[in-house]
């Protein structure tokens, strides 16, 4: 009865949809049931998920039993955990490491945070002449450089053109200076490294990284190879603020200006108040997404040496590290049993647990974690991830961060799943004997995840047609 009196009522409102008379209820043919009260096709959706979490914790048991004994993953929904393996302890994280050095630096700098380089002098210009020397003053940023250098990624990236800033300088009519142009790298200390790093991660040995410094020009390195963009391929500067200042010697010759001495390094002093030009970086939260997406240790170190200088110049990776942690905890993000030795993840010092990972992907809609994930790379289309996952489900529907040393391997990010759920998950494995096929047992972790509901097909719970015979 109450099925009849329901479809009279459609009924109606169907036909006067349409401008035609209402049909009693007594001309509505009863509908012809087609499929079994029994089928699956009639289980609510409510219903279908406790079968899709068991399918889903029975899959993530079975890729977690074939990890490394020293390995844990996380998996959560809307900040809710839906899955955890040893997700509480900490292990080495390698380059998810830099998780926590892009939320830091959002949270303490602010995403619209930039970094100025300038170009000072004791005295204003005469007639286009300095009388004097000229100061280039770093402050850190990681990004500039030039065209040619930062053109050879493959994904399109923001950085600081120093031609620009030598374009200032010759706008602004000055054509001599009787001084040199001197760099000042002060904003940081002098070392050149975080020095609890292998010698092999040094610059000049295997060279993950550029000489660190507050002044540097294409990374730090006077050659570099104009396709491969590995750091191990380039020549670090001995002294990056020298060469960076040398560097911008050339560009304002090649504009014929001309500068009587020799180009070197050293501090402003006091009294160089005169600022000639000035150029800012692209904003923080776009520097976080480059350092992310092609990994970049660099940038990474530059961000934590930066943090220590918000507290107390000159900027130490030391006081970066403590700054670092205060501005996690201050997230409300759960520290215990975590430390951190640098800030790309290059040192076997750092512990971080999946769970931490995770926490710190989902930290509120607005805050660092969510911009965080708009600097993840994408599984076959960018960045780390451009040729992992390829010709898979979860090709353009999983970003994350990786993570590679020789011991570790590691993965943490977001999914998007086939059906239309948001997943957070990270996955982290340390072994002195890596298992060959670690990387193809983290994807199953992740493709698990893209299939989340995998329980009957929502269309199936539609009502077959109504077949007239």
């Amino acid at each position: 009865m109450a099925l009849a009196v329901g479809s009279a009522w459609q009924a109606r409102l169907s036909d006067q949809e349409h401008d035609r008379p209402p049909r009693e209820a007594s001309d509505i043919p009863p509908p012809e049931v087609r499929t079994p009260l029994l089928s699956v096709r009639r289980v609510p959706v409510f219903l279908q998920e406790p079968e899709a979490d068991r399918r889903l914790l029975a899959s993530l048991e079975e890729s977690a039993a074939a990890l490394p004994a020293d390995s844990c993953v996380a998996v959560s929904e809307s900040g809710r955990e839906r899955y955890g393996h040893l997700a509480d302890r900490a292990f080495v994280p390698a380059s998810t490491q830099k998780l926590l050095t892009g939320a830091a630096a959002l949270a303490l700098l602010g995403p619209d945070h930039r970094f100025t380089t300038s170009v000072v002098t004791r005295s204003a210009p005469v007639d286009g002449v300095i009388d004097g020397d000229v100061w280039l003053v770093g402050s850190g940023d990681p990004l500039l450089s030039t065209g040619d250098y930062w053109g050879r990624y493959d994904d399109p990236l923001p950085f600081t053109d120093i031609d620009l800033l030598a374009a200032q300088i010759e706008d602004a009519g000055i054509t001599t200076i009787t001084g040199a142009v001197i760099g000042d790298e002060s904003r940081f200390d002098g070392l050149r490294w975080v020095e609890t790093w292998p010698e092999r991660f040094r610059p000049g040995n295997q060279t993950q990284s550029g000489p660190l410094s507050a002044l540097t020009v294409n990374d730090g390195f006077t050659r570099w190879d104009p396709e491969r963009t590995a750091y191990a391929h380039n020549t670090p500067a001995a002294d990056p603020a020298a060469f960076a200042a040398a560097f911008f010697d050339d560009l304002l010759e090649a504009r014929d200006l001309v500068i009587r001495r020799v180009a070197q390094a050293g501090v402003v002093p006091l009294d160089a108040t005169t600022e000639l030009a000035s150029i800012e970086s692209p904003p923080l939260a776009d520097i976080v997404r480059q350092m992310l997406l092609t990994s970049d240790n660099m940038t990474a170190e530059l961000l934590v040496k930066a943090l220590g200088a918000e507290v107390e110049a000159p900027g130490t990776t030391t006081g970066g590290l403590a700054a670092m942690r205060s501005a996690l905890e201050g997230m409300g993000l759960d520290l215990s049993g975590s430390a951190s030795a640098d800030g790309s993840g290059l040192d076997t010092g750092n512990r971080v647990s999946c769970g931490l990972l995770v926490a710190i992907l989902d930290t509120s809609t607005g805050g660092p974690g969510s911009l965080l994930e708009t600097g993840l790379a994408v599984a076959g289309q960018s960045g780390t991830m451009s040729n992992r996952l390829v010709g898979t489900s979860a090709e353009g529907r999983v970003a994350a961060k990786t993570g590679t040393l020789r011991d570790v391997v590691s993965l943490a990010g977001r999914v998007e799943t086939l059906g239309n759920r948001s997943l957070t998950f990270a996955v982290l494995s340390n072994a002195e004997s890596m298992p060959d096929d670690i990387r193809a047992i983290h994807d199953q972790v992740v493709l698990t995840l893209v299939g989340y509901p995998d329980g009957p097909d929502i269309s199936l719970l539609e009502p077959h047609p109504v077949v007239t015979r």
